[in-house]
């Protein structure tokens, strides 16, 4: 399993940041957007091309070099990890001790991710000891009511949700809010949303992060992930 680190981004959901790509193994054969379900790494021409060379092993770093190349990168960058893969794991249980040496070495940086991997008791010890870590790690979500579920128990949560819903509605008495940069002719970038801290970085938010899905697919940053 390999993992690749681009400092300067040229995806247009995230601008021109440092980001990374962990190959195809580390996403969970449970997830719902594999293949023509919806996801955004296998939609984008040149983000699957560069998620294929990750995978077969050609671009990209062991598990250990990309960590200590995250130590590396200039302190109070944005950082969004995986902008195509999931979490290390073995057999869909998160590699709690590899995602912590990951929030350390992130430490110095605004640093966020997301995961569609399972919310098994271990699974969500190792998000909840990375973002105490200040390494936010969004749990993906399609259903509203799991979203909602997720959000009470503090944790940081995105929705995918319907093209003509509502960029702010309330469900089962949690917020639900649109990401910035999914309006129509939005100039938001993961780079410029928040003012300081983007949205999906901020993990003791009160809201859910919904992002519409456009002609059967998500066209978004989180959907990349997980």
């Amino acid at each position: 399993m390999t993992t690749a680190l681009t400092i300067k981004s040229s995806n247009d959901k995230t601008g021109p940041i440092p980001v990374s790509t962990t190959s195809r193994v580390s996403c969970p054969a449970t997830c719902p957007l594999a293949g023509d379900g919806g996801c955004y790494a296998e939609a984008g021409y040149y983000t699957r091309m560069h998620w294929d060379a990750v995978t077969a092993g050609t671009r990209g770093l062991p598990v250990a070099d990309f960590i200590a190349a995250v130590g590396k990168i200039r302190a109070g960058s944005r950082f969004r990890h995986n902008v195509a893969g999931d979490l290390w794991h073995e057999a869909g249980q998160i590699r709690g001790d590899l995602l912590r040496k990951l929030a350390d070495a992130a430490s110095h940086l605004t640093g966020w991710t997301y995961t569609h991997h399972l919310r098994t008791a271990a699974n969500l010890a190792a998000i909840r000891s990375a973002i105490r870590r200040g390494f936010t790690v969004n749990l993906s979500t399609e259903v509203k009511s799991e979203a909602a579920k997720l959000a009470k128990r503090g944790l940081p949560v995105v929705c995918v949700v319907p093209g003509d819903s509502p960029a702010k509605f309330e469900h089962q008495g949690v917020t639900f809010r649109q990401c910035p940069a999914t309006f129509e002719g939005s100039p938001t970038q993961c780079a410029s949303c928040g003012g300081g801290t983007p949205l999906c970085a901020r993990a003791d938010r009160d809201f859910v992060i919904t992002f519409p899905v456009h002609g059967g697919r998500a066209k978004t940053a989180a959907t990349a992930c997980a």
